[in-house]
């Protein structure tokens, strides 16, 4: 079975998509008068008022010694939680809907067994060689491990953050922002209490599982981790990121990772709208544009 499904694998991202006007535009001056702090914190609530997004979405994941590429197309409603996936080049199809069916994704395979399956967002076969999950289309997830490192390190914007030339993505204009993290490093934790796992101690400290999977040579996420066991934690998710975010919606549109040691991940947008009117049956299996 695992080799019926290997091809199920949709690097989500950190999903950060943009479309509609959320911000009006401001005028040369004004564009250069912002300080740091007034792009995040215009960034971040942007993120906030997200509703919809419509998008195609290119990752780039390194996956121990290689580079995963994907290239795919995405619906979100982002409350109730439902999504709509399907990769650009193989033609797999995902429908989830946040809490129904047992909490299952729908598949179509686009091949053999020839039928929909359904599998779990978090098991094993969804999870294989990708860094995120369907559960993090959109833009909050992104906004979360931005917002930790920001709160975990008050001076991030003077110290680490810096404003370069602005670029065009897209066809759009961007601001291009870098946070380069000179204290980033692994630290030891010591695990305390029973049923901790690689995945609450990602969530807790906003770090990438797969990381701290591959950093601790561990199996899976969820593998139950012994009481005294030396984990090791990187400070922060990033060694290095950077933001191409739009000037018309604060919206970012592309996000390049580094750890210690170079290229993590790299998530890029296209054909983006956000806050446009999705119908109900685009979320089911009943839409005439799908091949469920």
């Amino acid at each position: 079975m695992k080799k019926i499904y290997s091809h199920i694998r949709l690097g989500i991202i950190l999903g950060i998509f943009c479309g509609t006007n959320l911000f009006p535009l401001l005028s040369l001056a004004q564009n250069k008068a912002l300080s740091n702090s007034d792009i995040f914190t215009n960034m971040f609530g942007a993120i906030q008022n997200v509703k919809t997004l419509r998008a195609n979405i290119t990752t780039d994941e390194r996956i121990i010694n290689h580079i995963n590429h994907t290239h795919f197309a995405v619906k979100l409603n982002v409350s109730p939680y439902e999504s709509y996936s399907k990769d650009l080049d193989k033609g797999v199809e995902i429908l989830y809907h946040q809490g129904e069916n047992d909490n299952e994704a729908t598949i179509n395979p686009n091949g053999f067994p020839y039928v929909n399956v359904h599998l779990d967002p978090m098991g094993k076969t969804m999870r294989k060689d990708q860094h995120q999950t369907i559960t993090r289309l959109g833009f909050n997830y992104i906004s979360d491990v931005l917002n930790h490192f920001i709160t975990t390190y008050p001076d991030a914007y003077t110290h680490y953050t810096k404003r370069d030339a602005d670029t065009v993505w897209d066809g759009n204009e961007c601001y291009k922002m870098e946070i380069n993290f000179s204290g980033y490093a692994n630290t030891t934790y010591i695990v305390k209490d029973a049923g901790e796992t690689i995945a609450k101690l990602a969530a807790k400290y906003r770090l990438s599982e797969y990381q701290l999977l591959t950093l601790n040579n561990i199996s899976w996420y969820d593998d139950e981790l012994s009481i005294g066991r030396k984990i090791l934690l990187p400070n922060a998710y990033a060694k290095t990121t950077v933001l191409f975010i739009r000037k018309d919606n604060y919206l970012p549109v592309v996000i390049r990772i580094n750890d210690d040691k170079g290229f993590f991940e790299q998530y890029t947008y296209s054909h983006l709208q956000v806050n446009s009117i999705i119908p109900d049956v685009e979320f089911t299996e009943k839409y005439s544009g799908y091949h469920f």
